[in-house]
């Protein structure tokens, strides 16, 4: 495993684009297919614009590669933010993206975990 790819940025729209890029790039360095890394790229989109509460919160992307998977963990220091809706189509659009999600609340944080796994290469 390697060491975490670490962002922080203001939680305003306009920075989202910078998780976007990270996460469509590493995605890519995984071999992702193509539908995979726009899927990583609109996954982490919708975790961060889940997050973004209009405050003066900090948004904390976190990204790890192990193996052919890629973690994403978004975190927002917005103290007792909502936890996403479960059954709210921004959630339903994480889940349609990648193959696990979870909505964690510790210490009034709101923490969302997003895995992919990429293809096994053949013969493998």
């Amino acid at each position: 495993m390697l060491e975490p790819i670490t962002l922080s940025f203001p939680a305003h729209a306009v920075n989202v684009t910078l998780a976007r890029t990270t996460a469509a790039t590493l995605a890519a360095r995984l071999d992702f297919t193509i539908d995979q890394v726009e899927d990583a790229r609109l996954a982490i989109d919708e975790a961060v614009s889940q997050l973004i509460t209009g405050g003066d919160e900090t948004i904390t992307c976190s990204f790890l590669i192990s193996g052919s998977e890629l973690t994403m963990v978004v975190t927002s220091n917005a103290l007792n933010a909502a936890l996403p809706d479960p059954e709210g189509f921004g959630w339903i659009v994480m889940r349609a993206l990648v193959d696990e999600v979870h909505a964690d609340e510790l210490g009034g944080l709101v923490t969302l975990t997003l895995l992919m796994r990429g293809l096994e290469p053949a013969g493998a």
